[in-house]
C-alpha cells in the first residue's frame, strides 16, 4: 500500500481523469509511430534511417493532431481502416442473442 505514496506519504492524483496513455513525456501514439519508423529501418539495415523515419512519422502526426480532439487517432481509425476492427456493438437487424 505504500507503494502508492510518494515521499510525503500522501498518493497522487492525477489532474484528468480521461488522461491518455503516455510513454515517459510522450503521448503513446507519437511514441509508437516513432517505434514503427525505427523498426522500418532496422528491417532495412539502418538505424540512422529508422530513426530519422521516427522522428518524420511522429513529427508529422503531432502536426496532424494539433488542435484536433483527444480521440483523433482512434477516430481515424475506426473510419479508415478496413473491416471496422474497432465496432463492438451487433448489427442494428439482430434481435435474438445468444449467450
Amino acid at each position: 500500500m505504500s507503494s502508492r505514496r510518494n515521499d510525503m506519504g500522501l498518493v497522487p492524483v492525477p489532474r484528468e481523469l480521461n488522461a491518455n496513455a503516455k510513454i515517459f513525456i510522450w503521448d503513446f501514439d507519437v511514441a509508437a509511430l516513432f517505434v514503427f519508423g525505427f523498426a522500418i529501418g532496422i528491417m532495412v539495415g539502418s538505424l540512422i534511417v529508422g530513426a530519422i523515419l521516427g522522428v518524420l512519422f511522429s513529427k508529422a502526426w503531432s502536426k496532424i493532431r494539433q488542435g484536433r480532439a483527444k480521440g483523433f487517432g482512434i477516430h481515424t481509425l475506426y473510419w479508415y481502416l478496413p473491416g471496422k476492427p474497432f465496432r463492438r456493438s451487433p448489427e442494428s437487424f439482430r434481435r435474438n442473442f445468444m449467450g
